[in-house]
């Protein structure tokens, strides 16, 4: 009797460590270098980076929490809109790959945004949270606005710091990008 009860208790326990188990989600579309990409983002922890090929890729863990994650991706020629919405509480990390070249519109209604090694005019907007740009050389902008209502605002790339209520920072420049980022309440940084 023994030994029939060992395989259904382990059958049990292994289809238990199954559910816990985290999964890892991907979707992708391809899209052309250059062109620009508005992300409508929910709730949660964002990872945007430069892909290695010219390909919108969207990949997130839900850390075994069965988080319930709707994304949506349209493509028409050099335009693309990502759309997600995630649980308010306990959503997953995602990771927004983009071609290296490519222009962003990102709307965050609150959580931690990270941007890097994308290249192109960036026009960033967040509720609530931390958001952390890497905007590369300054001297390819043209024109910087950034801004926090409540936070700190930390510009590393064009040495300014600043806290506390309504914090804003403007730059003018010979270059061919634009920078415009808005927080309303959290930690606003933009660096090299």
């Amino acid at each position: 009797m023994r030994t029939t009860m060992v395989p259904a208790v382990t059958t049990t326990l292994a289809l238990l460590v199954t559910a816990n188990v985290a999964r890892a989600e991907v979707t992708e579309r391809k899209f052309l270098s250059g062109g620009t990409v508005r992300l409508d983002l929910a709730a949660g922890e964002y990872e945007v980076v430069a892909s290695k090929d010219d390909r919108i890729r969207v990949s997130w863990d839900d850390h075994g929490k069965d988080a319930k994650v709707s994304l949506r991706i349209d493509v028409q020629a050099s335009k693309a809109t990502v759309r997600t919405e995630t649980p308010w509480k306990d959503g997953p990390t995602i990771r927004i790959e983009l071609p290296r070249r490519t222009n962003m519109i990102v709307r965050l209604t609150a959580g931690d945004l990270k941007i890097e090694g994308i290249e192109g005019s960036k026009d960033v907007s967040a509720h609530a949270g931390d958001v952390s740009i890497s905007v590369g050389k300054r001297e390819q902008y043209r024109y910087v606005k950034a801004s926090v209502t409540v936070g700190d605002l930390t510009v590393d790339a064009f040495n300014v710091n600043k806290d506390g209520l309504f914090r804003s920072f403007e730059w003018t420049g010979k270059g061919q990008y634009e920078l415009r980022a808005h927080l309303m309440a959290g930690d606003l940084k933009l660096d090299n």
